[in-house]
């Protein structure tokens, strides 16, 4: 017989999913990542770095936004 998940432990596992969602987004938002995009190359007439941080900056809003309002 399945147990029934507490409501404490769905805010426990969504805390731990959101501060793995942090530090991850740290670790590609930290120089070495950003040395890798900082090139004379444009994507659409923009340089490449403001192109990658504008994609993570999206991607974070996105996948905290889903990881705050999904239901366990």
């Amino acid at each position: 017989m399945p147990n029934p998940t507490r409501p404490e432990d769905a805010e426990m596992r969504r805390g731990q999913r959101l501060l793995f969602v942090s530090i991850l987004f740290g670790a590609m938002l930290c120089f070495p990542l950003l040395g890798v995009f900082d090139q004379e190359k444009r994507v659409g007439g923009l340089p490449l770095l403001y192109v990658y941080i504008l994609a993570m900056w999206i991607l974070i809003v996105a996948v905290t936004g889903y990881l705050v309002r999904k239901t366990d």
